[in-house]
């Protein structure tokens, strides 16, 4: 087997989905869902298709990122889901700027494919797990879902202001449940795949001590963060 990480091409038994037929059409399929489902399909049914079209993009975007370290993917996956959540949300009768949802996304693809362009198309296994580290960005992410929820009205009631800006992050608070179950799941998966790395592997090809307590902190500071998002709506509540 031959190797050539980081950059464009690669050969390690991993079969990139971006790079299989059988796999990789259903990406520009999705994103004809999302084109007609905002454009050309009114009111909720809409809505409803072009979160389909972004949510069956971002599972595989997770999945690749997972399976294969493919760096625009590491990106584009939880963009693409959050895009599905306010599509969503949009299709529930919240007012959802959907021009602006999918401005972000084409935006954000073409930021993630910036690496790539410059010769760098996967991710370098490092120390730690790559698995561990992506699953520790999906409880991030998903930390920064459940506390945008909240986000707007919490600022509202501490400074008695409005945030128009932050007005439509209250569309995502009936998903909130599912963005923390979400975030556990990935910090569980990033427990065992982090333990998992530790015990199969010397200590010198682990990485040194250093970096080791670093991503112990990382994963046990991703967990606090997304407790402090679950809880700090009902803190903020009891204060003021």
């Amino acid at each position: 087997m031959s190797t050539t990480v980081g950059h464009a091409s690669r050969d390690d038994g991993c079969r990139d989905w971006v790079r299989d037929r059988r796999v990789s059409w259903v990406w520009p399929a999705a994103f004809v869902a999302v084109g007609v489902g905002w454009l050309l399909v009114p009111g909720t049914a809409g809505s409803l298709l072009a979160a389909g079209g972004f949510a069956v993009a971002g599972a595989l975007c997770v999945g690749n990122a997972l399976r294969c370290r493919r760096v625009h993917c590491v990106i584009t996956g939880p963009l693409y889901l959050l895009a599905a959540a306010l599509f969503l949300a949009r299709g529930g009768g919240r007012d959802v700027p959907e021009g602006w949802v999918v401005a972000g996304a084409i935006v954000g693809t073409a930021a993630a494919f910036v690496p790539e362009w410059l010769g760098r198309g996967y991710v370098e296994a490092g120390s730690q797990s790559v698995r561990a580290r992506t699953a520790m960005v999906g409880v991030l992410a998903a930390a920064g879902l459940v506390g945008a929820c909240c986000l707007g009205p919490t600022l509202f009631v501490i400074f008695g202001v409005s945030v128009a800006s932050l007005g439509t992050l209250g569309a995502l608070e009936p998903y909130r449940g599912l963005f923390l179950l979400a975030g556990i799941a990935c910090w569980f998966l990033a427990y065992r795949e982090r333990r998992r790395a530790t015990a199969a592997c010397a200590d010198e090809t682990c990485g040194t001590p250093a970096s080791r307590r670093l991503s112990g902190v990382l994963l046990w500071g991703s967990l606090a963060a997304l407790v402090a998002a679950a809880i700090y709506p009902y803190v903020v509540a009891l204060v003021v």
